[in-house]
């Protein structure tokens, strides 16, 4: 019974710990449009739509491959362990041989399939708008000057919204979340199923590789597009979204080993 209240209050947190970042995710008031031509208009409007159009198939196939791998994995590690939860083994002994409940596979994927369930509902919760919100742009109608005005304020809006997730996916938070999640996999298997330190060391080190797998392959297209429009348009004024987008950690090579880092 003991176990069995450690491992909903390590699911709990877990469940937690993959909503939390939604508290960080704040947009700041957008400036008032300066006056421009209709050839200013659409230079920048042209800029906009090729970086988002150009971006967006590779987001996509990022965004639901992703989806796909963490649900797929969910399924299947959740069937292994109800298949294999009652599973037994022979313990020899010199005098006799007694059966006992071989349980650790069944374990490792009944946690593997709780953290790719986490990986799913975080897609889900924050959805990579990469893939989806140029869309909305494509169906903005821009015949007129009045038109084209009012979809370079979409555009411009659009971006600065695909920048801030992108941004945000390669941010910290997403790194202490994910070191959450991961620690109390190793901790679960730990002090819940009674398992070595080392089971718990390996169930931590296979979730976070999958983690930084999921980061670091994350697309950054329009996180750039942005830097390079207000560069070009702005002077190097930001557009809305401010400095949060160069938050993010680095690893480096120190002597006698490697570090860690956090810029913001």
């Amino acid at each position: 019974m003991r176990n069995n209240r450690f491992l909903c209050l390590i699911v709990a947190l877990m469940i937690m710990a993959s909503s939390a970042g939604q508290a960080f995710a704040q947009k700041k008031p957008q400036p008032a449009p300066a006056a421009l031509s209709d050839a200013q208009v659409t230079e920048r409007l042209n800029y906009i739509e090729n970086a988002l159009y150009s971006a967006q198939p590779h987001a996509q196939a990022w965004w639901y491959s992703w989806m796909a791998i963490y649900a797929s994995a969910t399924i299947v590690q959740g069937t292994l362990a109800g298949h294999h939860w009652n599973d037994w083994r022979h313990d020899h002994h010199p005098l006799y041989t007694r059966k006992i409940r071989n349980r650790a596979f069944a374990e490792d994927m009944l946690i593997g399939g709780c953290t790719t369930a986490l990986g799913v509902g975080g897609l889900l919760i924050t959805p990579f708008k990469s893939a989806y919100l140029p869309d909305r742009l494509r169906s903005m109608p821009a015949n007129t000057a009045a038109e084209r005005q009012a979809k370079l304020l979409q555009a411009e809006d659009i971006l600065r919204q695909c920048a801030e997730v992108e941004a945000d996916g390669w941010g910290w938070m997403p790194h202490v979340l994910n070191l959450v999640v991961n620690i109390g996999a190793g901790l679960t298997t730990v002090l819940a199923f009674n398992r070595p330190w080392t089971d718990g060391l390996i169930t931590f080190g296979e979730s976070e590789a999958v983690s930084l797998l999921n980061i670091f392959t994350q697309p950054r297209k329009n996180l750039k597009a942005l830097k390079s429009y207000e560069a070009k348009y702005k002077g190097g004024e930001k557009t809305g979204y401010g400095d949060g987008y160069d938050n993010e950690i680095f690893f480096t090579l120190v002597p006698g080993g490697m570090g860690i880092g956090m810029k913001f």
